[in-house]
């Protein structure tokens, strides 16, 4: 099952070194993974396959990893069900301008390199994104856990 995380962290890269291998000894397989900076955290956004049972264990384990500031993860949803898309744009960024247009009310959430994750608002979800979420490189997710008690917006900007 497929599985999108997001992580604060502490700006600093020995976190950053934990939590690769936190990943690879927890068996998880990163299939899209992007970084931004912010004046004094890390973001990061991270597309998994992980089955259902392991995701929960993973979710704890990280929110109590030393440095990590905050955790959410979301699963993979059919497009009526979700309320996050993930968009894997590469360098056309047309397309996310097309979704922000298109789905009135929708918010970028995360994004770094080509890699997008929009809210999209749920009385636009039904009129507006079904079309969006049929393309390829759009992934649907819903928000299943976080450690943020206020949604907060993390807009990272890609670095050159």
């Amino acid at each position: 099952m497929q599985w999108l995380i997001t992580l604060e962290t502490e700006q600093d890269m020995i976190v950053t070194c934990r939590l690769m291998n936190v990943f690879r000894r927890k068996g998880m397989k990163i299939n899209t993974l992007a970084m931004g900076t912010r004046p004094n955290s890390f973001s990061m956004m991270a597309v998994l396959d992980s089955p259902e049972g392991d995701i929960d264990h993973l979710f704890n384990y990280l929110r109590g990893m030393e440095g990590v500031e905050r955790v959410s993860y979301y699963q993979h949803q059919t497009s009526a069900d979700a309320s996050f898309v993930f968009i894997d744009a590469g360098a056309d960024t047309s397309r996310v301008a097309e979704v922000l247009k298109t789905v009135p009310g929708s918010k970028l959430v995360f994004a770094s390199h080509g890699r997008y994750l929009l809210e999209v608002p749920a009385e636009s979800r039904r009129q507006h994104a079904a079309s969006a979420f049929d393309i390829p490189e759009f992934l649907p997710f819903s928000c299943i856990k976080t450690t943020q008690t206020a949604p907060s917006r993390v807009l990272v900007g890609a670095q050159a």
